[in-house]
């Protein structure tokens, strides 16, 4: 029931002295046949054809039925922007959800960029992810084809013999994580969308939740669905998942505290939008993130982050939230960027949540006694009293 727990027990049974240690990877079939009794126009409507996205989507966008209580514009913005992507890596010969190209990401990603990769930092678009998550979730690359060729990895570096730690080994360990989360879901069936999640201890029980469907709370809900917040790294967060179906994991947490800790609005609702957007969605993995940073999953710490204290840890330079926040784009003075609010900066008149809520109890005194939350920024005297 507890992570920790659960990767322990991983750790051991895969041990080289392990009676049942991890399996070694499937032959390729010689030919594939279709399951019995499987009629392929069960799924594709009668004609035999796989429906297009546009296709998928046209009763939407024609009809102007919501999704999520949000506006028709989000979602045409949402679908243009996933046409747009398969479009450009069409005409660019740039496939990238194939068996080929899985396997090429991840030898490229052992050799260059696993061992250095810094995978705790906003904006992980310069190789610090391995991007496997796509592969994994369409099943174009298995977790033993990862484990295996990893460990393969790590032999080879390990023969240099200078006694080094191969930094490859983290990749390792995520796959653990994604099958606690994928176990979770098989152990609790549909009681995994259920409001009240997965408590693990007593003080997870009897979380109250806003619903979004409330007239008091859907703007609230919708500015928060659409990167609208005024919080610099969460708005950054959304609209790069809107944009591209993907953003980094340290993101998708604190947009998920500010849904869950700072709005209180049902984590479910937060789990869906996700699962919309994300190129990358996996059913267990998804809502077993939601339910571990909402604080009602497997998970007995209670997870509250503090998004402008993190952006100041993990994108120091800003640069993650001028590229995706056209008003910060030609910002560079540091403070600005972490506090638009505090320096007149158009677009950030009214944050969604007290920005003195996203400050850890250290930057918020720093703050107070320095005006400032860097300690050797570029001072901008347009600061306000």
């Amino acid at each position: 029931r507890i992570m920790g727990d659960f990767r322990k027990a991983a750790r051991s049974s895969s041990s080289s002295s392990a009676t049942t240690p991890i399996r070694s990877i499937l032959e390729k079939p010689h030919c594939l046949m279709t399951p019995h009794g499987f009629d392929v126009k069960n799924l594709t409507g009668g004609d035999g054809e796989i429906p297009t996205l546009e296709k998928l989507m046209d009763f939407f966008l024609s009809t102007g039925t919501s999704i999520l209580g949000l506006e028709k514009e989000t979602i045409e913005f949402v679908v243009n922007s996933a046409l747009e992507r398969r479009d450009f890596r069409n005409q660019n010969n740039n496939l990238i959800h194939g068996e080929m190209q899985a396997l090429d990401r991840l030898d490229s990603f052992l050799a260059d960029g696993c061992s250095t990769a810094d995978r705790s930092l906003a904006d992980v678009s310069d190789n610090n992810s391995s991007r496997l998550s796509v592969h994994l979730a369409l099943g174009t690359l298995s977790p033993r084809t990862i484990y295996w060729k990893t460990h393969g990895a790590m032999v080879f570096h390990d023969s240099d013999g200078d006694g080094r730690e191969d930094n490859r080994k983290w990749l390792q360990s995520h796959l653990e994580m994604r099958d606690f989360f994928l176990y979770t879901a098989f152990a609790s069936g549909d009681k995994l969308y259920q409001q009240e999640g997965l408590p693990v201890s007593k003080k997870q029980i009897g979380v109250e939740w806003n619903n979004p469907q409330d007239d008091i709370h859907t703007n609230t809900w919708k500015r928060w669905a659409n990167g609208s917040t005024q919080l610099p790294m969460v708005d950054a967060a959304m609209r790069e998942l809107m944009s591209t179906g993907y953003c980094s994991n340290r993101v998708r947490q604190n947009v998920a505290s500010v849904l869950t800790k700072d709005l209180k609005l049902d984590w479910r609702v937060g789990a869906e939008w996700f699962q919309f957007l994300l190129e990358d969605h996996c059913v267990g993995a998804n809502y077993g993130n939601w339910l571990y940073f909402s604080g009602v999953g497997p998970d007995p710490k209670n997870r509250h982050f503090r998004t402008i204290s993190q952006l100041k840890r993990y994108d120091g330079e800003g640069e993650y939230v001028k590229k995706w926040i056209p008003a910060l784009a030609n910002v560079e003075d540091i403070e600005a960027i972490l506090r638009p609010w505090d320096f007149d900066i158009t677009g950030f008149e009214s944050s969604l949540v007290d920005p003195s809520s996203q400050l850890t109890w250290q930057d918020l005194q720093f703050l107070k006694e320095n005006r400032q939350l860097m300690v050797n920024p570029t001072i901008d005297n347009s600061y306000k009293e």
